[in-house]
């Protein structure tokens, strides 16, 4: 008898328990999927560091010709000292806040190096940059690393996302395996086990 228990309980579970592998199948294939995006979309932020390295540079250089043109250059000597030196002081900082963004990005370290870009960045060079953004094929150590960083961050995501999920789920569960379990030792069989 107890024979015949085991068996209908494991018949009776048995649809449940291919449902839940198809389940875990799918949820296995969603969490791949948005590992894979994640890392690629990680994987590509070296190359948008660079080439806004590379627009930033461009501007930095602007800046400074600007600024030479207006200490040294004939056209702004004639205008007058108060003009003159307003202009100066403009591009001036205008130099020092390119530079010093510059040099933070370009300094830091393989970790520190996004977060010192998201900080220094300027909206304007870097909506310019995203217009004419050109993907990248992550051969460098840093872009590897980053695909692995997303990989992880993307994973942490998407585990934190369905955690309510999960939490509903292993409700109802708990639920069913209660009625099941109290069917189970309730059966009239199980009394004239111990006979």
């Amino acid at each position: 008898m107890n024979r015949w228990v085991s068996l209908r309980w494991i018949n009776a579970n048995g649809k449940h328990a291919t449902v839940t592998w198809v389940l875990h199948k799918i949820d296995m294939v969603i969490g791949a999927c948005i590992a894979s995006a994640a890392a690629m979309v990680a994987s590509q932020m070296q190359a948008v560091i660079d080439q806004y390295l590379q627009r930033l540079g461009g501007h930095l250089d602007e800046a400074k010709l600007n600024l030479d043109r207006i200490e040294t250059g004939v056209r702004y000597q004639t205008m007058s000292e108060t003009v003159r030196r307003e202009l100066e002081i403009d591009a001036t900082i205008r130099v020092n806040e390119l530079q010093s963004a510059y040099d933070a990005i370009s300094q830091s370290g393989l970790i520190v190096q996004p977060f010192s870009f998201f900080r220094y960045a300027d909206d304007t060079i870097l909506n310019a940059m995203l217009v004419d953004f050109v993907p990248a094929i992550p051969l460098s150590t840093s872009a590897l690393s980053y695909s692995v960083a997303g990989i992880f961050i993307g994973l942490i995501a998407y585990k934190i996302a369905k955690l309510p999920l999960v939490f509903v789920t292993n409700q109802s569960r708990r639920r069913r395996f209660r009625k099941l379990s109290f069917f189970i030792r309730n059966l009239p069989f199980q009394h004239s086990r111990s006979i």
